[in-house]
């Protein structure tokens, strides 16, 4: 009689290369802790298939990085040390990356920030994204990120033609914004490149001039 096939979820993909080491000195922690735990609880659930929640626990301490395995010696637990489960452990390091915010402190930074000098738009649009991320805005969240793109942005002719648009959708607006932002990126390639054959032609000419 055949052997029954093992389920492909039920074994351990062992090629996978585990994740890097976190780094908690980047500037938004939170933000980048979550996206890197979504990245160690998918690798976990795919390699680790069967494996002891000691072993996961072992191998989500050696992951998180020396820093991390410091950090973890400071953190509160319910637990005892060989009771704590990889769960408990990953649960510890997202309240310390990511307190509980104060949500009025959050929409506040949130609807106060604006397109600083210098600033691109695709680096505003995506620090607003982020702010709104611990807003708590539930529904009105793409909207109020919208609103929040058209009133902070420097560019008051690319205001004005958004306003005009009806029924503007986040993904609408910030496709008009990366356009705008490329078509001036453009323009001003013309214009430097413009200016810089000026100057040559002129150097040329007085060049000749000197000849004479």
């Amino acid at each position: 009689m055949a052997k029954p096939e093992t389920s492909e979820i039920s074994r351990p993909i062992s090629h996978l290369k585990p994740p890097t080491e976190f780094d908690f000195d980047v500037s938004n922690v939170a933000h980048s802790w979550k996206r890197w735990r979504e990245e160690v609880e998918l690798y976990m659930e795919l390699a680790m298939v069967g494996k002891k929640e000691e072993t996961i626990v072992k191998l989500f301490l050696y992951i998180v990085g020396s820093q991390g395995r410091e950090i973890y010696e400071t953190l509160s637990f319910d637990q005892e040390p060989e009771k704590r489960s990889f769960k408990d452990i990953v649960e510890a390091f997202s309240n310390y990356c990511d307190p509980k915010k104060n949500e009025t402190v959050e929409r506040y930074k949130f609807f106060t920030r604006v397109q600083e000098a210098g600033e691109t738009l695709d680096k505003f649009i995506t620090d607003v994204k982020i702010l709104a991320a611990t807003c708590n805005f539930e529904q009105l969240k793409e909207s109020l990120i919208r609103d929040r793109i058209i009133c902070g942005m420097t560019d008051s002719k690319l205001r004005q033609d958004l306003l005009k648009i009806p029924e503007l959708s986040l993904d609408k607006c910030i496709e008009n914004c990366r356009a705008a932002e490329l078509s001036k990126e453009r323009s001003k390639e013309i214009e430097d490149n413009d200016r810089i054959y000026a100057f040559n032609a002129g150097q040329g000419g007085k060049q000749n001039r000197s000849r004479k």
